[in-house]
């Protein structure tokens, strides 16, 4: 795939990783989710599949880095996702877009 067939795609579907979007010490990074919205917020209809609940839910839970138990990474998961849908609206209202979330 080109970049010129990429420019000229009618919906683009991107996949985020955790690691895309958060500091090294495993929180959410805002200046990055930022970035990354600015790079696609021009696309005509785009597709956004985003990890990173579990990075954005660890400082309302004041946990310092990523749990390894699975209970504490739903916890932090549970309160994450809505933080993550939230800053993802308004990066892209930013850009006159409107967001929505399907939970896979």
């Amino acid at each position: 795939m080109t970049r010129e067939s990429v420019a000229a795609a009618r919906r683009v579907v991107v996949k985020v990783g955790s690691s895309s979007l958060t500091t090294a010490a495993g929180g959410l990074d805002a200046m990055r989710l930022d970035a990354l919205v600015e790079a696609l917020a021009g696309h005509t209809e785009l597709v956004l599949v985003s990890s990173g609940a579990i990075a954005a839910g660890l400082a309302p839970l004041g946990l310092d880095r990523r749990p390894r138990d699975l209970a504490t990474q739903q916890a932090a998961a549970s309160v994450g996702q809505s933080l993550l849908v939230q800053r993802y609206a308004t990066a892209f209202a930013r850009h006159d877009r409107v967001v929505g979330q399907v939970l896979l």
